[in-house]
């Protein structure tokens, strides 16, 4: 079991430091630096308000600014006038107070809410770098999941900015089939993977098909991107990317040492490493560890229960993930669950470089991955990822048991995508076969 958090008692109540920020608003590495570096006294530490410089500012919000008021005209007319695109517009609803003027006017706040009026399509006709321009805010918050956006933001951004580039001033009546089949004869020639070309591909049509939704775009101009094919393997000149495949345990070896400079945070990412390779779950899952999601109720074999994965807008009402973590597992994880966790009980975090308690850095995905990159340059190996460890699992666990359903139980996938992706190709049970029948 973990050592019990240190406790403060001030005013007659004994609680840990994150009760006491969740209590008084102050961040908790403030009310440990005041303590522990500036000499306040506990009460101090909790009372003290924040030094103007150092309050929190006010964040900025990226949805639509307010809608515009129920406003009476000189002509008795219920409207509502607003500035977009350097120019003055309005709405009419109808005779001023009338229901019929309320319930138009309800109407359009809530397009307003949705961002429909944000901006209404000139008369000159909206151009694509435009309609790129307002997809995107759609999409930063569209693609959100447990409130910070997805990958598929800079995906969609990526694919974008290729449209805007070469067609950004196009009104978006005007585009043609011909002129997405020239974008990835583009990216083709920028010698990008098919896989890729066709990721970019169904996100321009998705930005169309959202702009007919919206009132943006004419329909049969979304109907017209749509029809043109995607890329054939073997029928065009743009190359497949390797499959990924699981790494080398002689190159995981010989890129641990290289982790880190300091020997207590190279001890961390080796750790880490390893317990990727035992338990075959997500970067993002492995530094997103605590121990309190972590049931060892069962001393055999313990359970990561993931509060949310990457699949969770695939399925309604999607069971929590589950991962299954064994003896082996166990040993890596349990010298990590006995020392004190960071103020949020991540597993993976840094020892403090100075005074013992402060500045614990946790180990995030991007920063796990960066490691590993800049060890694989020290020690000469092939560059290899941590997502990679996780098909070194599936691997193992479908060659001993010879079954997919098998491979996909213990990384919690499904049993086509653990046979189709994260398994290297079998050969052996063929081989077998070909021997005793053939």
């Amino acid at each position: 079991m973990p050592n019990p958090p240190k406790l403060y008692t001030h005013a007659g109540e004994a609680l840990t430091l994150k009760q006491w920020s969740q209590r008084t608003g102050l961040h908790v590495e403030t009310i440990r630096s005041r303590i522990e570096h500036q000499g306040y006294t506990l009460a101090e530490a909790l009372t003290a308000p924040l030094a103007k410089q150092f309050r929190p500012k006010k964040r900025t919000t990226t949805g639509p600014p307010p809608c515009p008021a129920y406003k009476m005209h000189t002509g008795g007319q219920a409207f509502a006038r607003w500035w977009a695109n350097g120019r003055e517009h309005a709405r009419y609803f109808g005779a001023w107070q009338s229901p019929e003027s309320r319930e138009a006017y309800k109407r359009f706040a809530i397009e307003w809410a949705s961002g429909a009026n944000l901006a209404p399509v000139p008369a000159s006709g909206l151009n694509v770098g435009e309609l790129v321009v307002r997809y995107m805010r759609h999409a930063e918050r569209y693609y959100v999941k447990e409130g910070k956006q997805t990958s598929e933001v800079a995906g969609q951004r990526a694919a974008l900015n290729l449209l805007n580039e070469h067609y950004g001033d196009v009104p978006v009546g005007e585009v043609k089939g011909r002129h997405l089949k020239a974008l990835q004869q583009a990216m083709i020639d920028a010698r990008l993977a098919r896989d890729t070309i066709n990721k970019y591909t169904w996100r321009v049509c998705r930005c169309f098909r959202w702009g007919v939704g919206e009132d943006l775009v004419p329909p049969d101009v979304a109907a017209v991107l749509e029809s043109v094919p995607n890329l054939q393997p073997g029928r065009t000149e743009a190359e497949d990317a390797d499959p990924v495949m699981s790494v080398p345990l002689a190159d995981i070896e010989a890129t641990l040492p290289h982790l880190h400079e300091l020997p207590e945070r190279r001890a961390v990412l080796t750790e880490m490493v390893r317990a990727m390779l035992l338990i075959g779950c997500r970067p993002g899952e492995l530094c997103g560890m605590t121990w309190e999601k972590i049931d060892r109720t069962n001393p055999k074999v313990w359970c990561y229960r993931i509060g949310s994965d990457k699949n969770l807008h695939r399925k309604a009402r999607r069971k929590p993930k589950l991962v299954w973590i064994g003896p082996r597992g166990q040993e890596v994880l349990r010298p990590f669950l006995m020392a004190n966790p960071d103020e949020r009980g991540r597993v993976w975090v840094f020892p403090p470089r100075g005074a013992k308690g402060v500045n614990r850095t946790a180990v995030s995905r991007e920063s796990f991955g960066e490691f590993v990159r800049l060890a694989c340059e020290r020690a000469g190996v092939t560059p290899w990822t941590p997502h990679q460890l996780r098909h070194n699992r599936a691997t193992e666990v479908q060659r001993l048991y010879e079954d997919n359903a098998a491979a996909a139980a213990i990384i919690g996938d499904t049993p086509q995508v653990a046979a189709e992706v994260y398994a290297d190709p079998n050969e052996a049970v063929a081989r077998r076969i070909a021997i005793a029948t053939g």
